[in-house]
C-alpha cells in the first residue's frame, strides 16, 4: 500500500510540476515555496474513519482494499487546470471520461479512468474546483476494482464534502 501512496503522489507531484513547466521554463522558490504551502494546507473533509486511515494532511488509505482518498490545494489557474486535464493523457491512467459538470451546485473539472498499482486495477475519479483566480483545490479517489462498493461511496461521499460553495 506504501507503494500505491508513493505512485499517487509522485503522479500527482510530476503532473502539478508539469502544469508549473508549461507556463514557465522554471519554477523559482517563490512559486515553489507557494505550491508547498498550498499543498500542505489542511482540508476539511468527511472521511469514514472505520474504512479509511489518515497517513497525512489530506491523505486517507484503506489496507484492504487499496483505495486513497487525498485533496491537496494547488496554485494553478482553473483554465490551467482544464487544459491540462483535457489533454494529458498518460499510459498509467486509462480515461473512461472526462469533462466538466456541476457538483454541489459547483462547477468542476473532473476526469475518471484506471490504473494499474501493485497488480491491482484502480478505479480514479479526479475533480478540480476553482478556489481563487490562482488556485484550485484537487480531490483524488482511488479504489481497487474488486471492492466492495461501500469504499466507492465512501469515497463520493468525502468529495461532496469537500466540492461545496
Amino acid at each position: 500500500m506504501k507503494k500505491l501512496l508513493i505512485a499517487l503522489l509522485v503522479f500527482t507531484m510530476g503532473a502539478q510540476m508539469h502544469a508549473q513547466d508549461t507556463e514557465a521554463p522554471e519554477m523559482d522558490e517563490k512559486q515553489m515555496a507557494r505550491m508547498m504551502e498550498l499543498m500542505g494546507q489542511k482540508i476539511e473533509m468527511d472521511v469514514d474513519d472505520s474504512l479509511f486511515m489518515a497517513v497525512s494532511t489530506n491523505t486517507y488509505v484503506s489496507e484492504n482494499p487499496k483505495a486513497v482518498i487525498m485533496a491537496m490545494m494547488v496554485p494553478e489557474t482553473y483554465a490551467k487546470a482544464k487544459e491540462k486535464m483535457n489533454t494529458d493523457d498518460s499510459a498509467q491512467f486509462k480515461v473512461s471520461d472526462r469533462g466538466e459538470k456541476t457538483v454541489n451546485g459547483v462547477k468542476v473539472l473532473f476526469m475518471e479512468g484506471t490504473s494499474e498499482a501493485e497488480g491491482s486495477t484502480l478505479n480514479n475519479m479526479v475533480y478540480c474546483m476553482e478556489i481563487d483566480a490562482e488556485t484550485c483545490l484537487m480531490f483524488i479517489g482511488m479504489v481497487d476494482e474488486t471492492a466492495d462498493a461501500k469504499y466507492t461511496e465512501a469515497i463520493t461521499k468525502t468529495m461532496n464534502s469537500v466540492i461545496k460553495k
